[in-house]
């Protein structure tokens, strides 16, 4: 019997939109969230040439800033995002920090006038890269254990592939796995958003690790 299930590791904000997206391809998309996000407060409007997001979390985090304050997102998905709440001048990288970075040096985007949001621990390289001004506006923290119906899923052999859109949430899927004694992922698929969270997972352990773009990769089934 042909696999049917696909795990989500990623948090909301993102969580609720994959699932659907998953199963108007056919797919049981299955809930397995891996982080927590605690939102910190609100920055306060300050001058920058320009707000750096690294994920679609950090977003919140602008609901007082002017709505033609530009924005410089990750990837397309957070570019929606911003854009759904009503920024009008929003452009996106290629889905990782590496791009990013890339997008804002090909831009004239550094130094302390670049303000990079992002969460607690994160963007630590990129703000040095950039030389740009940093803020933490989000706390992450591991989930520490697979919802009930993924490791169910995953007992049955029922799980085609996995979907990671960061390098946290597959280093805390993996902890999870091993400390619930649950190691078989030798018929799984890992679909990665980037060739760098796809080098957080060692590829003897999967059927096949595949990035970019985790839907386009899964198909319909």
């Amino acid at each position: 019997m042909r696999r049917r299930s696909v795990l989500v590791t990623r948090p909301e904000s993102g969580l609720s939109a994959t699932l659907a997206d998953i199963r108007r391809l056919g797919w049981d998309a299955v809930s397995c969230p891996m982080l927590e996000i605690r939102t910190y407060a609100p920055i306060a409007v300050r001058d920058c040439v320009a707000i750096a997001i690294t994920s679609a979390n950090a977003l919140a985090s602008l609901e007082d800033w002017p709505r033609d304050q530009r924005i410089v997102a990750v990837g397309s998905s957070t570019a929606d995002r911003a854009r759904s709440m009503g920024f009008r001048r929003v452009e996106a990288a290629d889905g990782d920090a590496r791009s990013l970075a890339a997008y804002c040096r090909s831009h004239n985007l550094t130094g302390p006038s670049l303000l990079l949001a992002c969460g607690e621990g994160y963007g630590l390289n990129l703000a040095e890269e950039l030389n740009a001004s940093r803020v933490s506006v989000y706390g992450a923290t591991k989930n520490a254990m697979l919802t009930d119906a993924a490791r169910d899923a995953l007992l049955r052999h029922e799980v085609e592939a996995v979907v990671f859109y960061s390098g946290k949430t597959a280093d805390a899927f993996m902890e999870a796995l091993e400390s619930q004694g649950l190691e078989s992922l030798s018929g799984v698929r890992a679909l990665c958003l980037s060739e760098a969270i796809a080098a957080r997972l060692t590829r003897k352990d999967w059927r096949a690790v595949e990035w970019p773009d985790p839907l386009e990769r899964l198909g319909p089934y």
